[in-house]
């Protein structure tokens, strides 16, 4: 029992005796904690001052490209650079907490390095994932919400794009997960509209002109039913045999919706030219 009253005397004592050093301490550099809160009250204000002007300066340079501005892109850009601008603030007041403490820059400078060095020799695949993922953030090669196709290999809508990785979900509703650095080439199938063609094989019963005439007439009909529909027209490729000719029809529209035209197209022909169709594809 006197061993136990005895250990908390100590224990105590020693408490008390921590508290009152670091008091003192705290008494004898007094201006120089101020000075470090008042460090950080500026470098706070300073970082919420830069990262309302990134936004707006983010905004401001879609808009002078005369782009419709994507919140998704600019809360992107905007969480990228405040990232930086976070990282390069706390730097800056950590060399101001070491200057005021009279510590050597120097030798920690030095042993920053070696560590940091170490550091993305271990992590080198992940800092490649973050580069690369600021590269295509800056570009504005893919946005969220966008459907693309990944090397020749992935096609998926983008579910979700950081510094790290590209998440697709594809048209059986499987999740693919790229990382940024294995990203070689992008198809950007939402910007702009896919190109289809269909091939029709007719009997050579009807003058070619005539016949020609007829389906340019069918197709401005379906492109006036089908405002999504771009460029629908009669290729000037044709293909002839001993009982037929072969005609092919292009046209442009939304990736999403390309297959959809298609049958619908073919379906049109069909029903405007059925006596005289061999094969549609």
């Amino acid at each position: 029992m006197n061993l136990v009253k005895n250990f908390y005397k100590d224990f105590i004592y020693s408490f008390n005796n921590i508290l009152l050093s670091i008091k003192d301490y705290f008494n004898e550099n007094l201006d120089i904690f101020i000075k470090i809160l008042i460090y950080a009250l500026i470098l706070y204000f300073l970082y919420k001052f830069a990262k309302n002007f990134i936004t707006q300066l983010i905004k401001l340079r879609i808009k002078l490209k005369n782009e419709k501005v994507n919140l998704d892109r600019v809360i992107t850009l905007s969480s990228v650079f405040n990232s930086i601008l976070r990282v390069i603030l706390i730097f800056v007041l950590f060399l101001l907490i070491l200057n005021e403490f009279k510590i050597k820059l120097i030798p920690i400078i030095t042993g920053a390095g070696v560590i940091g060095g170490a550091v993305v020799f271990i992590f080198q695949g992940i800092i490649q994932d973050i580069i690369k993922g600021w590269l295509l953030i800056f570009e504005d090669q893919i946005r969220k919400g966008e459907w693309v196709n990944i090397n020749n290999t992935f096609v998926g809508k983008v579910i979700e794009f950081n510094l790290r990785h590209l998440v697709l979900r594809d048209r059986e509703r499987n999740l693919i997960f790229i990382p940024n650095s294995q990203i070689n080439t992008i198809i950007n199938l939402s910007r702009e509209g896919k190109k289809r063609l269909i091939k029709i094989k007719l009997k050579k019963e009807a003058k070619l002109n005539e016949l020609l005439e007829k389906i340019e007439n069918i197709l401005g009909k379906f492109q006036e039913e089908n405002q999504q529909v771009q460029d629908l027209k009669i290729e000037k490729e044709l293909n002839f045999g001993e009982n037929f000719v072969e005609i092919f029809i292009s046209f442009k529209c939304k990736f999403l919706l390309i297959e959809e035209i298609a049958g619908k197209l073919k379906i049109k022909l069909n029903e405007e030219l059925k006596d005289l169709i061999l094969e549609i594809s």
